[in-house]
């Protein structure tokens, strides 16, 4: 099996360092977002072009790195960030083009034949990044197939060619995880046009936000909870709370910042090694001693059950205090001002953060990862080892004192996505399952006032708002 490049700290660290001096002015028009899709047989169409950067003012000045916070980051477009000297790649997921940068200048054009499968582990979010290693032939033990000249910009965001199969055939798209796909020909060019630390921007405009929902509520449930939160994720019109700004521990919501560590820094096809008894086995034929998993596969017992032995088997294969290190930097990404990580299990009180900040981290998981979200619904998830023997995780039904969820209304026939964060509660499942019943309640009442003929009835509530 080749060998697998994984995110290394010290060197995103150096990447870092490599400042992009940017300005954000006039920004253009944004694009609606559509998915193209090509066959595998297209062929390849280089284009090459010269293109002079437009000058614009010199407003503010930036420092983009893949710690950018988000909320620049919807705000930035290719002319914010295209480097006046040296190589530079852009994404542009609403139209599907990725486009080489030399100089300033734009040098040659790439359709993008697919790109991660929204909900999946290889969804890509916008933002900033930087080619973290290069190889003309990797094979991704999770697919079983082959990806030719491969770039990999985080744990599992890559630039790839046409996927292969073990007879060296075209594979079928469905035995992909998507990645940014281009003609084998193509990727070939941008191989050979990057360098490891190639800055890279991946460009997806945010959708729309709807119009305020309105709610006719009713009296607010009794919840033990210290802090609480009731969020629209599409507004961040904020329904109903308690304890707002308020620090307090986390515990086990501590798990979601962990699989999507995993997810930005371990490729789901790494091998990870787990102790005995870590799982329960299916039949009696388990192992005596260590097995081996995919690193995608233990995202579910470690969502399902807070397995600490899964997140510590984990971060000890990336690097613990590297792994934190990067839990801290993606808290940063996300806005989440107020938050801390001093370890990735969440057995302590000593991880921190507030309502409005685990907003920012439902939102985005919501928005990106939406995977994360469905593991966490799962009643139980059975897993192949590499031995070939299979384990069951199960979900852990101990009361917990935190939980984030989101909850999807269905409003009219439209989906609504609703956060609710419940922190130092008595029983936090308890919690949320009440204020998730307050919200539908309200919300359909709302609906049924926003139907009659009293204007005043149907005005929505000047919610504060959480700016994503």
């Amino acid at each position: 099996m080749r060998s697998h490049h994984y995110f290394d700290w010290e060197g995103f660290l150096f990447g870092a360092k490599l400042l992009v001096v940017v300005v954000i002015a006039v920004f253009g028009g944004r694009f609606a977002l559509e998915y193209a899709a090509t066959s595998h047989d297209a062929s390849p169409s280089l284009v090459l072009i010269q293109e002079t950067r437009p000058a614009t003012p010199r407003a503010l000045a930036l420092s983009l790195a893949t710690t950018t916070s988000k909320h620049i980051i919807r705000t930035l477009t290719f002319n914010d960030v295209v480097p006046p000297t040296g190589k530079f790649i852009g994404i542009d997921l609403s139209t599907m083009v990725l486009t080489l940068y030399q100089d300033g200048a734009a040098i040659a054009k790439y359709p993008i034949l697919a790109k991660g499968e929204a909900g999946s582990l290889y969804e890509t979010p916008a933002g900033f990044y930087t080619a973290l290693s290069k190889e003309p032939d990797y094979f991704d033990a999770n697919a079983q197939i082959d990806l030719p000249w491969e770039i990999r910009f985080s744990g599992n965001y890559t630039i790839h060619g046409w996927p292969l199969a073990a007879d060296g055939s075209p594979a079928d798209t469905a035995h992909a995880g998507g990645d940014i796909r281009l003609s084998t020909d193509d990727a070939k060019s941008v191989y050979d046009f990057a360098l490891v630390g190639t800055g890279i921007f991946v460009y997806d405009p945010a959708r729309p936000a709807p119009a305020s929902l309105v709610l006719d509520a009713p009296p607010a449930p009794s919840i033990s909870a210290a802090a609480y939160l009731v969020a629209d994720i599409d507004t961040g019109d904020v329904f109903l709370e308690r304890g707002a700004g308020n620090v307090l521990p986390i515990t086990s919501v501590t798990r979601l910042m962990t699989a999507l560590t995993v997810n930005e820094t371990l490729p789901a096809d790494t091998q990870v090694a787990l102790p005995h008894g870590t799982l329960a086995s299916v039949r009696k034929d388990a192992a005596k001693t260590k097995e081996m998993f995919l690193a995608g596969d233990l995202l579910y017992p470690l969502l399902l059950g807070s397995n600490t032995t899964v997140a510590n088997s984990l971060t000890q294969t990336y690097g613990t205090q590297s792994f934190i290190g990067w839990m801290n930097a993606s808290a940063k990404a996300l806005d989440m001002s107020s938050t801390h990580f001093s370890d990735a299990l969440g057995t302590t009180t000593a991880n921190t953060s507030t309502t409005d900040d685990l907003f920012h981290l439902a939102a985005y998981l919501a928005n990106n990862k939406s995977f994360i979200l469905e593991a966490l619904r799962m009643p139980e998830k059975d897993l192949i080892a590499g031995s070939g023997n299979v384990y069951r995780a199960n979900r852990a039904t101990t009361p917990e004192p935190a939980m984030l969820s989101v909850s999807s209304l269905f409003i009219n026939g439209i989906e609504r996505r609703v956060a609710i964060v419940v922190l130092r509660s008595n029983d936090a499942a308890a919690d949320t399952a009440a204020l998730t019943a307050w919200v539908n309640q309200s919300a359909e009442r709302g609906a049924d006032l926003a139907g009659t003929t009293c204007v005043a009835c149907a005005l929505s509530a000047p919610y504060r708002k959480i700016q994503e």
